[in-house]
């Protein structure tokens, strides 16, 4: 038997190939985004060590909010380096400043704040604890001088004595570089430009005066760190402050950076496990198929002794070997896709420093234990199937399978359908957190239902939808039709591994349609200001608050409120804290206050959402605990409020004015200013005085209402197009599947073809009635796909109502050219069956068996 079955694998080499190209491109998907993760672990904790390499001790405050963007701590008074340089055993002690600063490129354009590009503000450590070396030119001296990452400097084809501007918290600075640095054999860090300046210049313009981010400190030759920490720490001990050794200060950063990546990680791999998962009803659909295909083999062998259990081992074996090598490909390919990621990350701005790819095992044990155990599960039911193929059935010509259409089938996949869409319901009317998680499960077991109905479906569905064909193209269409209603399960299943890519396409589509229509109408209904000045930022940067001092000085200008946002944890819970002007905000946005006065919301006070507060049971004059960065507070509720700030993002339940997140966090930058005209100033006169006004701020862009509600738009747009492209791979396999299930059916019908041909039947009609066939099962997947999505997608923006997504939207044009595009995709899939089927010669095809 493993004889036979090594022969069989051999015999039908291509067959198995394109059944395992859809474990390939799954696992090289997967382990390309490990790989990737693994290296750039390892490139940066390495880096990470380095930079620390000479710290013995580092002092801090404590972590007292995690924030989105990172962890959030006080500062470190300045006169903490002379007391931890006065401790026994420390030979150097330095401040650090890291903070906010935006650097306007040479084109004129600024770097991003968060993510790939961004700016790092600091000071200049002229010592052997700084991480920079400097490589050209001298260290900065004053308050217009600094020193720039070389490959910035390079980047932007800066030499030293040219000048450039920074966005600082204070305003634009214009800096001269008096000096290039780098970071051991690095030309920069990674994915960030430096600006490094004097130490009173970096309070001013990054941190606080006065204060630092952070100590380091170095002990002599032979000092223990640890003993030499503790000895810091007792000399700071009441100050409130954190120490640690330089090694735990590397291992906090790694660990940080590795959480930070692990939602780029993942989130590929959700992608990576979608692929894998519309592999499997091709991997299905094909050894359901060959085992068709050799019932009467099966038969014989069984009529000549061979048992159940050795049929079953030998459909086994074909999938291991199958899996194990789509799994060592995958694999391969996952190397090659690593580096195109790492390309790919590079041409965007964050160049990972030159070095090996790391494979880890771990990489190479999951790629084979998901690829091999995908493909077994898959071929596991027409494993069983096989070794079930009774001795009389050799002396059949053709092998009935009437358990698509089995009562078994019918009420397992109505229970499941059923189930599932309890479970979707409770998760529409449900109110708690755990809606959205009822709402995926019920969905989940809604598609499985499906799934498991799709046989039973797919007879009288294909009929419906071969009917205009069958009429318009009497021979080709009604033969199209037939072969798609023959095989109920093949056609249901190759069906639906498309109908999953178009179900998830199309959720995305519709959400995304809904959530820019939820955008829109929110800003039409409140607000009230005429521009919005925004700084494209999200609680990480902004520009400085003299701008906003400058626009409320224009004569064309009735009221001005900056807003800002800081993190914040309340009950123990973290969150945001909104802050806008009190006074004047309710001229410019419509909060829908339903209790108290917004501006009675001073000093000591806050205004809470009515979700957050109805949840919590919160009314006028109760406190809320709230902790900033720089310690706990209590607020007063003074107000109750149902409309969040428009274009201000669904983060935050708490409003407080200026005033009061000015007495909490030191760092002002206003995120955007909501500007409300003089009633008999003009458009076009107010926004030519404004323009002028930001001027010197590149990153203030200023809109009106429609142009605001198209920047915050079209960053949805861009979300969905990266979706999308991600997406592509799983739709990807789902056509293979289509082609892969059409060249197998060609082979099994071909003495059916042959007897065709022989009776009359054109080369062009045979190939018109394969492609009309692939696009029958194309549109069959595609419109329960999207049947799928727009209950998926009604039922999530149900559940999101209270996160301000409140508007349904099914956008006809593009689902319209998601279906049309799935109808091409499968006249494409059948081009290669179709013209080999095409050239089968008639009487080699007639003697076929």
């Amino acid at each position: 038997m493993h004889r036979l079955t090594v022969r069989e694998l051999w015999a039908h080499k291509l067959r198995f190939a394109l059944t395992g190209l859809a474990v390939v491109l799954g696992v090289a998907f997967m382990a390309g985004t490990m790989v990737l993760t693994d290296t750039m672990n390892k490139t940066f904790g390495d880096l990470f060590a380095s930079a620390n390499a000479d710290v013995d001790v580092v002092v801090q405050r404590p972590e007292t909010v995690d924030a989105e963007w990172g962890d959030v701590r006080g500062r470190v008074p300045a006169e903490v380096v002379d007391r931890v340089a006065a401790v026994d055993g420390v030979e150097l002690a330095v401040g650090s400043v890291q903070g906010f600063a935006q650097l306007v490129k040479a084109d004129g354009t600024v770097a991003a704040t968060d993510g790939v590009g961004t700016t790092i503000g600091s000071n200049w450590i002229d010592a052997e604890l700084s991480p920079f070396d400097l490589a050209a030119g001298r260290r900065p001296d004053g308050p217009d001088e600094a020193v720039l990452d070389r490959a910035t400097a390079e980047r932007e084809g800066w030499s030293i004595g040219d000048t450039f501007t920074v966005l600082t918290r204070v305003g634009p600075r214009d800096l001269t570089m008096v000096g290039t640095a780098t970071m051991g054999d690095l030309e920069g860090l990674p994915g960030s430009s430096v600006i490094a300046v004097d130490d009173p210049t970096a309070q001013e313009l990054f941190g606080q005066p006065g204060t630092y981010d952070l100590v380091m400190a170095a002990g002599g030759d032979g000092v223990d760190p640890t003993v030499l920490a503790a000895d810091v720490d007792a000399a700071l001990r009441g100050d409130g402050l954190e120490v640690r050794t330089g090694a735990e200060e590397t291992e906090a950063e790694t660990s940080q950076f590795e959480e930070d990546l692990s939602f780029f990680n993942q989130f590929l791999l959700a992608f990576a496990y979608v692929s894998l998962f519309v592999g499997v009803f091709i991997i299905y659909n094909t050894f359901s198929i060959v085992v068709t295909q050799r019932t009467k083999d099966m038969a014989m062998l069984r009529a000549i002794g061979a048992g159940r259990g050795q049929i079953l081992r030998s459909v086994v074996i074909e999938a291991v070997a199958v899996g194990f090598v789509a799994s060592a490909v995958g694999l391969a390919g996952g190397v090659v896709m690593s580096m195109g990621l790492r390309a790919l990350l590079g041409a965007v701005g964050l160049d990972i420093p030159s070095g090996d790819l790391v494979v880890s095992g771990g990489t190479v044990m999951t790629a084979f234990v998901v690829g091999v155990t995908v493909t077994i599960l898959s071929a596991l039911a027409p494993a069983v199937r096989a070794g079930r193929v009774a001795p009389i059935a050799a002396l059949r010509d053709v092998h009935d399978d009437r358990s698509a259409t089995s009562v078994a089938r019918l009420v397992a996949g109505l229970v499941i359908t059923g189930l599932g869409i309890c479970g979707f319901a409770a998760g529409v009317v449900g109110d708690t957190t755990d809606a959205v998680q009822l709402l995926g499960l019920g969905a989940l077991a809604v598609v499985v239902g499906v799934v498991v109905l799709g046989p039973v479906i797919a007879r009288p569905v294909v009929t419906v939808l071969g009917w205009p064909t069958s009429r318009l193209l009497a021979v080709s269409g009604k033969l199209a039709r037939e072969n798609a209603r023959r095989s109920p399960k093949r056609t249901a299943a190759t069906a639906s591994a498309l109908m999953i890519g178009v179900a998830l396409v199309g959720f995305i589509t519709i959400l995304a349609a809904s959530t820019k229509d939820s955008v829109a109408s929110a800003v039409d209904r409140s607000m009230r200001a005429d521009y919005v000045i925004d700084s494209g930022t999200w609680g990480a940067g902004g520009f400085s608050p003299s701008l906003g001092d400058d626009i409320a000085a224009l004569p064309e200008v009735a009221t001005v409120s900056a807003f800002r946002s800081t993190p914040v944890e309340v009950d123990g819970h973290a969150t945001e804290v909104q802050a806008v002007d009190t006074a004047v905000i309710d001229d410019l946005v419509d909060l829908e206050v339903t209790s108290g006065e917004i501006d009675a919301v001073r000093d000591g006070s806050v205004a809470v959402h009515l979700d957050e507060a109805t949840e919590r049971g919160l009314r006028l004059g109760d406190p809320v605990e709230v902790e900033f960065p720089s310690g706990p507070t209590t607020l007063t509720v003074r107000a109750i409020y149902d409309e969040p700030i428009a274009g201000a993002g669904d983060g935050s339940s708490y409003l407080v004015d200026v005033s009061t997140l000015e007495a909490h966090v030191t760092d002002r930058l206003d995120a955007k200013l909501y500007v409300g005209l003089v009633d008999d100033v003009t458009a076009a006169d107010a926004r030519t005085a404004i323009d002028a006004a930001v001027a010197e701020y590149p990153n203030a862009d200023v809109q009106d209402q429609a142009e605001f509600k198209e920047g915050i738009t079209s960053e949805i747009d861009r979300m969905l197009n990266l979706i999308y492209g991600l997406l592509a791979l799983a739709v990807v396999i789902a056509l293979i599947g289509i082609a892969n299930t059409l060249a197998l059916s060609v082979h099994e019908r071909t003495r059916e073809l042959g007897l065709l041909r022989a009776v009359g039947m054109t080369r062009a009609q045979l190939r018109s009635s394969i492609r009309l066939e692939s696009v029958l099962i194309a549109l069959l997947g595609t419109g329960l796909g999207a049947a799928l999505a727009v209950a998926g997608a009604w039922g999530i923006v149900s559940a999101l109502d209270g996160e301000g997504v409140t508007t349904f939207t099914v956008p006809p044009s593009q689902m319209a050219v998601i279906i049309g595009l799935a109808g091409v995709a499968g006249v494409v899939a059948a081009l290669g069956p179709a013209r080999r089927a095409s050239r089968l010669n008639v009487l080699d095809a007639i003697s076929h068996e």
